[in-house]
């Protein structure tokens, strides 16, 4: 899956979020390329002038010049690694926060995908494991910094393949030709060929682990969520669930502790093979150089200098191969992000405004809508079609599965229609400016959820909000008595994440969603069965305070019990996808037999 581009990717959106880190990533990595060969030529430098007994306090100088601009070269370099350690952090949240906000981007029935959530959990796993952008932009300033130790390399170990001494014969001859440089180079590149082969064999082997393991990792962390919320615990407990889901961490468990083996097995076989390599180019370096050295035609000092720069031409030839193997790899992992990021909405997108209007008179139809979710190819809705105008009380009933949820998700556009369409006012609702669309709806769904906020700030949806507005709403839902309650008000964190936080009740929690409808103030309220868990008397004072909250307002009431049906001016009955009545709750009963009044007939006793 590697992209060509995901380096220039990765550059251009470093360079974005910081344009100073990849110089300060180069810099850091030259001082330390610097101070090692200060050492190292200074270093050889007084081993020679103690050698040649050359008085203490010339000595002395080299020592203060070599200790401090080494010191020097080593603060520097610690200053921008403490640096470059924070903007780390900052640029690991960015990339997370930019996860966060494609999720928000995407098309809810994108989003909702499976293979979508398995490439948002690839893009945040894979972007971990790689180490993420400055990873990257570390291993591109290793390459730089390998490319610059091989040339002073180079350059110090030019004079040693010099011919010196007058030696023509025997042991010193020998070392003065050519060839004996060529072989010793020859030897060192067999070394570099195999460490290469070694590195990339088990690079390329320890990504195909990761990539299988990734979603081990997202099932197992799945589970482990389980034992850490305690509003499972119940459940948990009641039903002795701890065992099957420890048997299914463990079997999980198992089957990444033999992977880890297998990858052990394969890392001592890469650890052998570059020792192997390590001691074939040590021994030929130590050989040819200490040789020269033992016959006298170079100095102590430039023993140990031309073995260092050899071993550092080694290194740096090495980390080439290394951090070229290891970028590729790292580039395959960023791979995973940018596909992500790269996903294209399939949504058309609207510019239309909405009309204002004063009157909030709107008309809404559908025009023979037919839809089926997508990886299914079951029709949920079937030749749909209706007009209701903003203004009506609806009811939409039917038993579980006729659609009525499904209705509520097309009418808010969080799907579009399979076949047919969707009218706001005569127009495709397609070719309105979507955001301006959601606006003139408030919804309740039946799975609505809450955030760890403050009260005010779940009921507005917002950090900024009129108080008097949130407690008018939270008042209106029945919530007041509760909120007295509470020390800090509608400051009040729900949930116990945060400091401080309560927690609400299923009942609580719901009031709180009724006023964040309210709050909005939408010409269009539409409640979908979010009263599912009352029981049919609470339901239907709960549909009963509420309808009379929105008196100037369109009120949609979904549910498969009856009890919004007192209240409203008109009731389409959904079964099988299908519209089978429209009418209002009188004439539906004078249709006897029919699936309506089957349905008030069980029911009833509970309203009257």
């Amino acid at each position: 899956m590697l992209k060509k581009n995901t380096i220039w990717k990765s550059l251009c959106l470093l360079h974005k979020m910081d344009p100073v880190f990849l110089p300060m990533q180069v810099a850091c990595k030259t001082f330390a390329m610097a101070q090692t060969f200060v050492t190292l030529i200074l270093g050889s430098k007084i081993l020679d002038m103690v050698v040649a007994k050359q008085r203490p306090e010339i000595i002395m100088k080299v020592v203060i010049v070599m200790t401090c601009s080494s010191a020097a070269l080593i603060l520097l370099r610690w200053g921008l690694e403490s640096i470059l350690r924070v903007k780390e952090q900052e640029m690991d949240s960015r990339v997370d926060a930019s996860i966060s906000a494609k999720c928000y981007e995407l098309d809810y029935e994108i989003l909702e995908k499976k293979e979508t959530l398995d490439m948002v959990h690839k893009a945040r796993e894979s972007y971990s494991i790689g180490g993420g952008i400055y990873m990257l932009c570390e291993k591109l300033a290793s390459v730089l910094e390998a490319v610059l130790t091989i040339a002073g390399s180079v350059a110090l170990v030019i004079p040693l393949f010099i011919p010196v001494g007058k030696g023509t014969a025997g042991h010193e001859s020998f070392l003065n030709q050519w060839y004996c440089g060529v072989i010793l180079a020859l030897i060192l590149a067999v070394s570099v060929w195999i460490r290469y082969r070694v590195t990339k064999t088990n690079e390329e082997k320890e990504k195909k682990l990761v990539e299988k393991t990734l979603g081990f990792n997202r099932a197992f962390s799945y589970f482990m969520d389980y034992l850490h919320k305690y509003e499972y615990g119940k459940d948990i407990r009641m039903y002795h669930m701890q065992d099957k889901i420890v048997k299914t961490m463990k079997s999980q468990a198992d089957e990444l502790e033999e992977r880890a083996k297998w990858k052990l097995k394969y890392y001592a076989v890469f650890q052998a093979g570059q020792s192997a390599a390590g001691f074939l180019a040590s021994l030929s370096c130590y050989v040819y150089v200490g040789a020269k050295g033992i016959l006298k035609l170079i100095s102590i000092g430039n023993v140990v200098c031309y073995c260092t720069a050899i071993l550092k031409l080694l290194s740096g030839l090495n980390s080439i191969m290394d951090e070229g193997i290891s970028l590729k790899i790292r580039a395959d992992y960023m791979a995973h992000y940018y596909d992500f990021l790269e996903l294209e909405n399939k949504k058309y997108e609207g510019t239309l405004p909405i009309e204002k209007r004063d009157d909030n008179r709107f008309q809404l139809e559908f025009r023979d809508v037919s839809f089926h979710y997508p990886g299914s190819e079951n029709m949920v809705l079937n030749h749909v079609s209706m007009k209701f105008e903003i203004g009506e009380k609806m009811a939409v009933v039917g038993p579980n599965g006729a659609g009525k949820s499904t209705f509520i998700k097309l009418l808010c556009r969080l799907y579009d229609p399979t076949e047919g369409e969707i009218l706001l006012n005569g127009i495709n609702i397609q070719f309105y400016d979507y955001e301006e669309y959601l606006e003139i709806f408030s919804v309740v769904f039946q799975d609505y959820k809450l955030f760890s906020f403050s009260l005010a700030q779940n009921v507005a949806g917002a950090l900024q909000y009129d108080g008097k507005k949130v407690e008018r709403c939270l008042q209106e839902a029945g919530f007041g008595e509760r909120l007295e309650g509470m020390e800090q008000g509608m400051e009040t964190n729900i949930y116990q994440i945060s400091e401080n936080g309560v927690e609400i009740s299923g009942g609580e929690a719901q009031k709180i969603a009724l006023a964040r409808a309210l709050y909005k103030d939408a010409p269009v309220v539409i409640l979908d069965e979010p009263t599912a868990a009352l029981d049919p008397v609470s339901e239907y004072e709960t549909y009963k305070r509420f309808h009379e909250m929105v008196q100037n307002k369109t009120a949609v009431f979904i549910s498969h019990r009856m009890s919004s049906c007192r209240f409203c001016s008109r009731i389409l009955v959904f079964n099988e996808g299908h519209i089978v009545q429209d009418g209002t709750h009188e004439t539906l009963l004078q249709e006897k037999g029919n699936l309506y009044e089957q349905m008030w007939e069980a029911q009833a006793q509970y309203y009257q």
